[in-house]
């Protein structure tokens, strides 16, 4: 899994490097990107075991709500870049793949910090 979303990221951070060649600016809206990523950590950190949780289901709801927000900000942000429709397209194709990627090795690598820092003292 931690394969897989490192991969993403890469592919993620390439288009959105193709994009901002293009023009000028990157496609990613990093503040809708954090709300993602903290909303997509909230739903792997609790992922239900014997059933839906309520608290599952809230941190669902919001990244229901931040992915909604983070792809009609960065269509927008695309559009008013001028890109063409298919540039539109792959920037919110790196709007919503670039979080869903990033949390589970942002969370590995929180762990790892914070486990070695408690194991060393």
């Amino acid at each position: 899994m931690i394969a897989v979303s490192v991969i993403g990221c890469v592919v993620a951070f390439f288009l959105n490097r193709k994009f901002a060649e293009k023009y000028g600016k990157p496609a990613i809206q990093w503040g809708a990107f954090a709300l993602q990523v903290i909303a997509a950590g909230g739903v792997l950190a609790n992922l239900p075991e014997d059933g839906l949780s309520r608290r599952f289901l809230f941190w669902l709801a919001v990244l229901a709500a931040a992915y909604a927000f983070g792809l009609w900000e960065c269509r927008k942000h695309a559009a008013k870049q001028q890109a063409a429709p298919g540039d539109i397209i792959r920037a919110m194709t790196v709007q919503a793949m670039l979080p869903v990627c990033a949390a589970p090795v942002l969370l590995m690598i929180t762990g790892i910090i914070v486990f070695d820092f408690l194991w060393a003292h």
